[in-house]
């Protein structure tokens, strides 16, 4: 009777290893891609942002995290041009760049709508370079 036990209780045990083995886990659910941070990297120059003189677009999905990398662009001026660069949309007001300070990184979430970013710095050289910097929500793709 013991030994019919034991054996009884050898048999589910190998059962119960046997139909367990070919069971495969429950899959993870993979991450969601949805809203990955954007991160841009601007030169702010005399030239215009990233040397372009005319409207300049950043184009991100409303709700996103963005950052963005204001670099000083006129090292190669033969004087100091700062320029500080606002945000008002996302009250950021005091991005200041110069040859002391030539690089700064804001952080917001993106809203819906256009959203303007300039230099009010007026005294800077190529001052109206700098007066048009859109962030710019597109349509969410999926």
């Amino acid at each position: 009777m013991i030994k019919t036990s034991i054996l009884l209780f050898v048999l589910v045990g190998l059962l119960l290893v046997v139909t367990s083995c070919g069971q495969s886990q429950p899959a993870e659910t993979p991450p969601s891609h949805e809203h990955e941070k954007a991160t841009f990297q601007v030169e702010v120059s005399r030239n215009g942002f990233n040397n372009m003189p005319g409207e300049f677009q950043l184009e991100v999905e409303a709700g996103q995290e963005v950052e963005i990398t204001f670099v000083y662009g006129d090292g190669d001026f033969p004087q100091d041009n700062p320029h500080v660069i606002a945000i008002p949309g996302y009250g950021i007001e005091d991005v200041v760049l110069d040859k002391d300070n030539p690089e700064k990184t804001v952080s917001f979430t993106a809203g819906a709508g256009e959203v303007v970013f300039k230099c009010t710095t007026i005294t800077c050289v190529g001052h109206t370079n700098l007066q048009r910097g859109l962030i710019v929500p597109q349509e969410h793709s999926h």
